[in-house]
């Protein structure tokens, strides 16, 4: 180990950090006048606000509904232009990296979809899609909260999943009012998660008090050493009162580097040992149970986990879709469900069909297999057809397409994913845990370059520890699913398996 390994990382998190701070991360925010999960919204918008320069477009209706005063001051933004209905010159006059629409309201909708440009916000919508700058809009005020929504089934349920469904085609991000913050921090290139910074092979795991958003803490850095690995204390090159270098190992007795680390943003120094705090990964797990003898009482336990560790979803073969949405219920654990499963051989209509009934049953979320077949012979368009009837089936729900990458040459990974970001997919996901290999970390890696930053990436097949977690995390991966999912929150490594 080169004794000087900690320096060597120091200087590169601050040359990385001083490139991500000094690119411009400008973002413009508009309240539309809708008011459901209104406290959600404003909230997101504070997060945002505090690692990004932010203004505010008010819409006349959301002047009357919610109030300037009211945005603004639990925002905590200064800059609020009113929307009077004129193509304003000064909102026109610099436009933003990023563009966030809180309250995405039934006008706004209607009028986005249809590139009606009769208004400042919606100028501003299609003058960034021009651009070709993110847009990420909050849909949980489409429906006035004066009524209750009308039922999935409903004609006007259709027509807005429809809408919803255009936006997404013009790469529009639509999301909940929770999300707003992560997806925005995602796709403007500011830091969501904490930093982490792994030196060393035997040095101890240090947690600073800096927050995740905007610039780093201006108080010294408090540290609490986890007891996994041997203290500096133990060490005999190590002089009381000194910058240790001599093993180059332990990074306890390392204060001006480790200062130096926290100072350029991180709050997190790990041994390579060591991982993302173990419990945060349950924001990116999909509990799985797919095995073909699976029972109800496994099922309900599965549920019980996915409640009481808060991981994304379960997922779950389609005959139990009903059984688990009715017991997460309340939960904020979302059903998620496997199309084509496990080898993608049926045809794009038989998926479709099984798609539409398993969202019917309550799953937000598909997983579908492509026709490895077909990618393998060289039938793009089969494929994309294949991912587009689905994609078709499940508008306003999530989308992933698993490649199963285990039986694709490198080549043909990257068309599936290209054919699958074609297709308006949400996510790629590399296995069905089926095949004869799962996840690896240069897949991820590959499928993330591919798709870009705008998609998201699933890693699932064999990931057992928190180790594999975390390295699919680093890699890329914006989703993981895996049976040992308590272990891996855990910290804990599940043993030998496929899923």
């Amino acid at each position: 180990m080169d004794r000087n390994i900690v320096e060597k990382v120091t200087k590169q998190v601050i040359a990385d950090y001083s490139r991500r701070s000094s690119s411009p991360r400008k973002v413009m925010v508009i309240f539309m006048g809708g008011d459901r999960s209104l406290d959600d919204a404003l909230a997101q918008v504070r997060q945002i606000a505090r690692s990004h320069e932010t203004k505010i477009l008010v819409t006349r209706a959301a002047a009357s509904v919610i109030g300037t005063d009211r945005i603004k001051n639990t925002t905590g933004v200064s800059d609020i232009i009113l929307d009077d209905g004129k193509q304003n010159s000064v909102a026109l006059s610099s436009w933003p990296d990023a563009l966030v629409i809180a309250t995405l309201t039934l006008n706004g909708l209607s009028k986005i979809a249809n590139l009606i440009t009769d208004t400042l916000h919606s100028n501003i919508v299609v003058g960034c899609l021009e651009r070709q700058a993110p847009v990420v809009a909050a849909r949980d005020a489409v429906f006035c909260s004066c009524h209750p929504e009308p039922s999935q089934a409903s004609g006007l349920s259709r027509k807005v999943e429809s809408l919803i469904y255009d936006l997404k085609n013009m790469g529009i991000t639509v999301t909940s009012a929770k999300n707003l913050a992560r997806e925005v921090l995602a796709v403007s290139g500011a830091p969501f998660k904490k930093i982490e910074v792994t030196v060393g092979t035997a040095g101890k795991v240090f947690s600073s008090d800096t927050h995740s958003f905007g610039a780093p803490s201006s108080r010294a850095p408090s540290f609490a050493p986890t007891d996994n690995v041997r203290a500096a204390d133990n060490c005999p090159a190590f002089k009381d009162g000194a910058d240790c270098a001599s093993c180059g190992k332990c990074v306890e007795k390392k204060p001006g580097s480790v200062g130096a680390v926290i100072s350029a943003g991180a709050d997190r120094i790990a041994n390579s040992s060591g991982s993302l705090a173990a419990g945060e990964l349950a924001n990116y797990i999909d509990h799985t149970l797919l095995k073909a003898n699976a029972t109800q009482e496994e099922i309900g336990k599965l549920c019980e986990e996915a409640a009481k560790y808060k991981f994304v979803s379960v997922c779950v073969n389609p005959a139990y879709v009903a059984m688990s949405a009715q017991l997460l219920r309340g939960s904020g654990v979302k059903v998620c469900t496997v199309i084509g499963f496990p080898l993608g051989a049926t045809t794009p209509t038989v998926k479709a069909i099984e798609a539409r009934d398993a969202i019917a049953n309550g799953a937000e979320e598909i997983d579908m297999v492509i026709n490895v077949g077909a990618l393998k012979s060289g039938n793009h368009q089969l494929v994309l057809d294949d991912i587009k009837a689905v994609r078709e089936a499940t508008r306003g729900k999530i989308l992933k397409v698993i490649l199963e990458t285990a039986y694709l040459t490198k080549e043909e990974k990257i068309k599936a994913c290209e054919l699958s970001k074609a297709a308006s997919a949400d996510f790629v996901k590399t296995s069905t845990g089926f095949g004869p290999s799962g996840a690896t970390v240069e897949d991820i890696r590959l499928m993330r370059e591919t798709v870009g930053p705008a998609m998201g990436v699933k890693a699932s097949g064999g990931i057992r520890s928190t180790a594999d977690a975390t390295a699919m995390v680093a890699a890329g991966a914006t989703r993981v699913g895996a049976s040992a999912s308590v272990a891996i929150v855990m910290g804990k490594d599940a043993g030998a398996g496929k899923y």
